[in-house]
């Protein structure tokens, strides 16, 4: 059985992933937060909009996680980048815009994960929901999306 989690997304990436430009969805930290270590291939991944509503879902097809004692490393990020970069940033354009920011990000961070995304599925209509706490990953637990979609 699956455990669902919950990902809070921005834009431009949230509608990327949905349309199925983005395929990798990436999340770094400096601590241990989920989904690293937390999350594994055939989970289910519920998008929420930040400070809206929930968009879709998707299923994880593989995962790869990263971790290093003071900071990831910046030789790693840029032979990931060469291979994958458009399945992260989703758009070219996009690439040009948030490139250094990523990079910054990676550079600052102890721990990702790379979420590799298959089975998208939008939710026409979208599914409101009301969210008061601030993380941006939140393990639901066992079961399907649809199934703490009916929950929510």
């Amino acid at each position: 059985m699956p455990t669902t989690h919950l990902a809070i997304l921005t834009q431009p990436f949230l509608n990327l992933l949905l349309d199925g430009h983005k395929t990798i969805e990436t999340r770094m930290s400096k601590i241990k937060l989920p989904p690293y270590k937390s999350i594994a291939v055939g989970d289910h991944v519920i998008m929420k909009q930040s400070g809206g509503p929930i968009k879709g879902a998707f299923e994880v097809a593989k995962v790869d996680t990263f971790h290093a004692e003071s900071c990831l490393d910046r030789q790693l990020y840029e032979s990931i980048c060469d291979v994958d970069r458009l399945k992260i940033f989703g758009h070219r354009d996009v690439m040009n815009i948030y490139r250094d920011v990523f990079e910054k990000k990676w550079c600052a961070s102890k721990y990702a994960t790379f979420m590799h995304v298959k089975n998208v599925q939008r939710y026409d209509p979208v599914i409101p929901i009301k969210k008061t706490n601030r993380q941006a990953w939140v393990v639901l637990g066992d079961g399907t999306a649809q199934e703490w979609l009916c929950q929510l």
